[in-house]
């Protein structure tokens, strides 16, 4: 048998003590696994929010653009329209603008569009100008949902990073002789 000198036995028991067991490593991985998932994962809801925030100011848009068409075409084929025929024939048009021809006008009827969030503007405005070859505009502004993230701080006051995001469309046309 060898016999071991004190400094032996010394250097064996500090570096069995160094040497972390089996159980101790597989604590740190699944630790570290842990702050890596919530690392990854904040950073994937906050992509996947975005999208979703872009997807909502996309179809807005395409809603928006729907709109103005139909208005255009509405007065196209109808030149002695008023106003509201317009609107009704603009808001029938979209779910998006306010889900029912009731809800659009009471959007569109307040002149705050801060709290509307629609504005449909037809020149010419008045139904005489509106001749053959007449050309006609239609203008929809719409202010998109888009989820937005607000931070209310100690002192009472408040910062809105993505505020609402206004669409708009215009459709020209001619009106056919």
């Amino acid at each position: 048998m060898k016999r071991q000198t004190l400094v032996g036995l010394i250097w064996q028991r500090a570096r069995q003590r160094s040497t972390p067991s089996r159980r101790a490593a597989a604590s740190a991985e699944n630790a570290q696994a842990m702050v890596e998932f919530a690392l990854t994962f904040s950073i994937f809801i906050m992509l996947f929010i975005g999208f979703l925030g872009f997807a909502v100011v996309f179809f807005a848009w395409l809603t928006t653009v729907s709109a103005a068409r139909e208005g255009a075409r509405f007065i196209i084929g109808n030149p002695t329209a008023s106003y509201s025929q317009i609107q009704n024939a603009i808001c029938s048009s979209s779910v998006m603008l306010g889900g029912s021809v009731a809800a659009c006008k009471a959007k569109n009827a307040n002149e705050n569009i801060d709290s509307d969030g629609l504005e449909i503007t037809v020149e010419p405005t008045n139904v005489a100008e509106r001749v053959p070859n007449a050309q006609i505009s239609v203008r929809v502004e719409f202010r998109a949902p888009v989820p937005t993230l607000g931070v209310t701080w100690i002192n009472g006051g408040s910062m809105t990073f993505l505020g609402p995001i206004w669409v708009s469309s215009q459709a020209v046309m001619r009106i056919d002789p």
